[in-house]
């Protein structure tokens, strides 16, 4: 027998709820969670520490607090195309983010996604919407 794949929706309560169990799994670490930022191998381009709490959950809506994020001198070179968010433990907590420079990745870079070591790094806003 195979198993069926469906779509579900749901209420806007059930999504604030969901996300803010990604905020505790994320501050559950025994430091700040951190954001990275990774090229197609996996390899870590950038690390932006989180705030901590990492963000509030509202109306379906997690959003990231401590905005600007700043990694002041990236470690490696070159075009970051995913990222994860990891507690302060160095557990994974979200994966399979994609980056890019257009509204189809989950982290749109602004002007280029092109990343050199050594460089600041900075992300502005950053939020995720449940579903």
């Amino acid at each position: 027998m195979r198993a069926m794949a469906l779509s579900v929706d749901y209420n806007i309560t059930v999504l604030t709820n969901r996300l803010q169990q990604v905020v505790n799994a994320i501050d559950a670490g025994a430091t700040n969670g951190v954001l990275r930022l990774l090229n197609s191998g996996g390899t870590t381009l950038s690390s932006l520490s989180l705030a901590r709490p990492c963000g509030v959950a509202a109306s379906g809506v997690l959003t990231f607090s401590g905005m600007s994020l700043i990694d002041p001198a990236a470690a490696a070179t070159d075009s970051a195309t995913a990222a994860r968010v990891e507690d302060g433990d160095g557990n994974t907590i979200i994966s399979g983010l994609t980056v890019g420079m257009g509204s189809t990745s989950e982290i749109v870079m602004s002007p280029t996604n092109f990343i050199t070591a050594g460089q600041t790094v900075a992300i502005t806003a950053a939020t995720i919407t449940g579903n």
